[in-house]
């Protein structure tokens, strides 16, 4: 047995390629496959320019079947404006949309509008921008609503007219414009220009959402999460995450990652939540910062190590995090990941509380209290305890009873 076994070693030991590595041809393979994908990339690229180039070809033959369809202008220039199927050129982008504007197309007059808006192949000319965006607009292009809307709002062009431009956005929306529905949505959301009214603004983020744009898709999830102008949902919050987060809206990863860490509508999973947290934190999204702090605070999906939860609680905190503020009073209130410091903990209550926190609230109403990290003051408890109760903060409430409870000196 054991002259078959070192016959068996020896076997090993000489063949070619060594005993710890691949066969050949299985090298060879590995070698050959990014070269393979490569050359499929190479392929994909080449069929779309080929197609890109037969478009050109039709819209010039299309041009000389008949020189005034506007159409067939206006995806030349669009061909020119982007370099597809033919060199990258402004300048024969803007004659072509020009040419397809003056015989009234209306897709071409908005995009001489964007154009001089923007300053591209033209000096920038907000009263141009203006004309071109009229004359598209009252034909019903959608995008040139959006932008009349702006111009007018900003008083860019033509005098400051806030409710023309509500009314444009409006029309724009109404139409199907994503970039109107999701202004609109904020408008409604912060009472900007109207008054304030969550459910409206649901409405506009929903259909904004409905279209695929990732961002009022996230925006819509943190309305089911808060139940803001819906009622409150943790199953659709996370489905529309999920859809954002796919759609590349960094706020919907971290809203994502929280909702996996937490079991929030889905199944609870530390690992994809981790994931999913750690993207958002390294693009710097506050709320990815908080969680990837909790992630390091608890050990959940990373090592436990509180001097990292620290690190990624001040980052998220320094960015207005009231979740991280609240989270780094109490790492400094408790010496976890850095020396226990009352006073450090009662700024950070204070930023926490002074941003609408009611547990920050109710925790610096305690500090005054008890005169922890500040200076004693029942009055400044008392104040900060019935801010916290007013949110509905249950420990507040019973001990703001208890304060009020007390003999009067």
């Amino acid at each position: 047995m054991r002259r078959a076994a070192l016959r068996l070693l020896l076997a090993v030991s000489l063949l070619p390629w060594g005993a710890g590595s691949a066969h050949p041809a299985v090298a060879g393979k590995a070698r050959r496959e990014p070269a393979r994908r490569s050359d499929a990339r190479a392929k994909a690229r080449a069929t779309a320019e080929a197609g890109a180039r037969r478009a050109v070809r039709g819209y010039r033959d299309a041009l000389k079947k008949n020189p005034e369809d506007t159409a067939a202008m206006v995806r030349l220039a669009d061909a020119y404006a982007s370099g597809t199927g033919v060199p990258m050129d402004d300048a024969k982008a803007l004659r072509w949309y020009r040419k397809a504007a003056d015989n009234g197309n209306a897709d071409a007059r908005y995009a001489l509008a964007s154009r001089y808006a923007g300053g591209r192949g033209v000096p920038r000319d907000f009263p141009e921008a203006v004309r071109w965006a009229r004359l598209a607009a009252e034909q019903g292009q959608p995008a040139a609503r959006s932008l009349m809307g702006f111009l007018l709002e900003q008083g860019l062009g033509a005098p400051q007219n806030g409710q023309e431009a509500l009314a444009w956005y409006e029309k724009a929306a109404a139409a199907g414009d994503v970039t109107a529905q999701k202004l609109l949505g904020w408008r409604y959301l912060e009472g900007r220009g109207v008054r304030r009214d969550p459910a409206v603004a649901a409405s506009w983020y929903r259909k904004a959402a409905e279209q695929g744009e990732a961002d009022a898709q996230a925006q819509l999830a943190a309305m089911y999460r808060a139940g803001l102008g819906v009622p409150r949902d943790d199953s659709f919050a996370a489905a529309w995450y999920g859809r954002a987060a796919a759609g590349g809206s960094a706020k919907a990863w971290a809203g994502l990652g929280r909702a996996l860490l937490y079991g929030l509508g889905v199944r609870q999973d530390d690992k994809a939540a981790a994931t999913w947290i750690r993207k958002a934190a390294e693009r710097g999204v506050p709320e990815g910062m908080f969680l990837q702090g909790v992630l390091y605070a608890y050990g959940r999906g990373e090592p436990e190590d509180e001097p990292e939860a620290v690190s990624w609680f001040r980052k998220a905190a320094v960015e207005g995090s009231l979740d991280a503020q609240l989270a780094l009073a109490g790492m400094y209130l408790e010496g976890r990941g850095v020396p226990r410091d009352p006073s450090e903990a009662a700024a950070w209550y204070r930023k926490a509380a002074s941003g609408g926190n009611p547990d920050a609230q109710a925790m610096l109403g305690w500090m005054f209290e008890v005169g922890r990290g500040v200076r004693k003051d029942p009055q400044e408890a008392i104040r900060w305890l019935r801010e916290a109760a007013g949110q509905g903060n249950a420990s507040a409430k019973e001990h703001l009873r208890y304060l009020e409870s007390l003999p009067r000196s």
